[in-house]
């Protein structure tokens, strides 16, 4: 099965999520587009050190978005063609949020719907959040991409998850930003293997 982890913006915690989901259920790893270092694949492989890591789809030295990156290194590719690895089990990690540029025409949202696979759509708790949440959620619903769950990092705030579950129906997993000791949880992969029955 392929797995997207997409997020709401940059930093959600994408890494943190692909990094314990590998772990826990021994997928593969692929980050579509990498921009800078240091690498997220790197840190995948400090966390989580019996994953495979497949090179990333394109990689750019520029920390900012692709479309930027490209244009200064003359980069030459096409976000509608990088090509998935053949992997049974992969979690496809894409960067910053779901409208992030992936070229000079075409953002990761656009990758989802020509490449169709289910996503865990990943979020933080902070002051405005919970617009860009639903915003991010009723994007992918018209764009008919399955959500499995939406990933909510960092301390679990219940009165905001309340709302978003009520309003979405969407399955909520929370998860702290962890160290390395603490990636292997039972309780999370029971939660994880249940959304993917």
């Amino acid at each position: 099965m392929k797995i997207y982890v997409s997020a709401i913006h940059t930093d959600a915690g994408k890494t943190h999520f692909s990094a314990a989901f590998c772990a826990n259920l021994g997928y593969d790893y692929f980050k579509l587009i990498q921009a800078g270092e240091p690498t997220d694949s790197e840190f995948i492989a400090k966390m989580s050190p019996e994953t495979h890591i497949f090179e990333s789809g394109v990689f750019l030295q520029t920390p900012a978005s692709p479309h930027l990156g490209k244009k200064l290194e003359n980069a030459n590719y096409q976000g509608l063609e990088i090509a998935l690895p053949q992997s049974e089990n992969l979690v496809i990690e894409l960067a910053g949020g779901l409208f992030t540029p992936i070229d000079e025409k075409h953002t990761m949202i656009d990758f989802m719907q020509k490449f169709k696979a289910p996503t865990f759509l990943v979020a933080r708790y902070y002051l405005g959040s919970i617009n860009h949440i639903l915003l991010s959620i009723e994007a992918l619903k018209q764009r008919n991409i399955e959500i499995l769950a939406l990933v909510m990092m960092g301390e679990k705030e219940p009165l905001q998850d309340e709302f978003v579950q009520n309003y979405t129906k969407i399955p909520i997993i929370n998860l702290p930003f962890f160290t390395q000791n603490s990636i292997l949880n039972e309780n999370f992969k029971e939660q994880l293997l249940k959304l993917l029955k």
